[in-house]
């Protein structure tokens, strides 16, 4: 909560009309009661003053029926945007697309209203992967798509979903991530910002500020034989780990202690984001020196093994993936992969609800 909170902090120094928030507003889809309260409590300093929250739901709080920006909306903390026109001060119209999972993308309805003051400046939030904006391999769609599907004129597009601050002009429209307001990864190292929009006469201005925000730890355990719970837990308290990105990377000889066992234990000492690289008992094989020939090429023969077990296409892209990338360790999560996995996860998801005649709902709870 320390980045959201810097940030609405921002918001109050700079007294502004409104904030703006695209998508994700927690990271999971079932955050703790306290992390609840803790939000609205933060979200209350703004209503205070009088200065409205506006959001649409992201990909990872997503939920099947009610949303939790539905709830925090009870409380008169926060207002959720959709396809018709939020007036802020009356000369700018705000709009808001919640994410949307790829199997329901095509058929979507993006049609926009037209808002009553026709010069007013018109701004859309969305919470999608977009190229050009994210690298093709990790987006889902092309942007340039949402202008043309619409129906009205935009003049600037506020992205959430990717967590690093990009911007550029699409088709002349300004459009930008904002980027994460926590660090959510042990490779988020650049500040985390928040975008302050000045609009005048019908001109956008965008900077971007700078928020306080989680610390890095980095901690090396090496362990020797004998070496047990006990001892992992000792040279992790040597750390000050509250809200901190702890990076752990744990070296020597194998014991009982897991990685897993480990993580736990870091989480407990109040880490927010904990990533364990266990990289004990790794030998380094040397291939060059052995034999010759057909029975040399592994990977040929677990391929054709592999093509007689059926497996979906996710399955054979990790398995590939995990094989023969020389760089990944044992206990790290390839960011890709995760991304793949988390779609097919989705997809599988909305079909299973089709099949079984529920109302397909694409609604997040944006927080980035």
């Amino acid at each position: 909560m320390q980045g959201f909170e810097s940030a609405v902090d921002r918001a109050l120094e700079e007294n502004v009309d409104a904030v703006i928030h695209t998508g994700d507003l927690f990271h999971r889809r079932t955050p703790s009661l306290p992390i609840v309260t803790d939000c609205i409590e933060i979200l209350r300093q703004l209503a205070d003053e009088g200065i409205p929250f506006y959001g649409i739901v992201g990909n990872h709080d997503r939920k099947m029926d009610q949303q939790w920006l539905d709830l925090i909306r009870e409380t008169g903390t926060a207002e959720r945007l959709d396809q018709s026109p939020t007036m802020v001060n009356d000369d700018v119209a705000l709009y808001g697309i919640d994410a949307v999972t790829k199997p329901a993308w095509h058929a979507a309805d993006f049609t926009l209203e037209d808002p009553s003051n026709p010069d007013a400046f018109r701004l859309l939030g969305m919470h999608q992967l977009f190229e050009p904006l994210v690298p093709e391999f990790f987006a889902d769609h092309d942007l340039t798509e949402v202008l043309d599907r619409v129906g009205i004129e935009i003049d600037a597009l506020a992205l959430g979903d990717y967590h690093q601050t990009e911007s550029a002009l699409i088709d002349g429209v300004p459009a930008w991530y904002a980027g994460s307001t926590e660090r959510c990864g042990n490779d988020e190292i650049e500040p985390r910002t928040v975008s302050l929009l000045e609009i005048t006469d019908g001109d956008l201005e965008r900077r971007e500020l700078e928020l306080d925000t989680r610390e890095f730890e980095s901690i090396r355990i090496e362990f020797d034989d004998d070496d047990s719970h006990g001892f992992a837990r000792d040279e992790l308290n040597r750390h000050q780990l509250d809200e901190k990105v702890a990076i752990v990377t744990l070296t020597g000889e194998r014991t009982p202690v897991t990685s897993s066992d480990v993580y736990d234990m870091t989480m407990d000492m109040g880490a927010a984001v904990c990533d364990i690289d266990d990289d004990r008992g790794r030998r380094q094989l040397d291939l060059d020196g052995g034999p010759q020939g057909e029975i040399q090429s592994a990977d040929k023969l677990i391929e054709e093994k592999l093509a007689d077990q059926n497996l979906s296409d996710i399955a054979t892209e990790i398995e590939a993936r995990v094989r023969t990338d020389d760089d990944l360790v044992q206990t790290a999560i390839d960011k890709t992969m995760e991304k793949r996995i988390k779609d097919a996860q989705a997809e599988a998801f909305d079909e299973r609800d089709a099949e079984a005649g529920f109302a397909d709902v694409d609604e997040e709870v944006s927080g980035e």
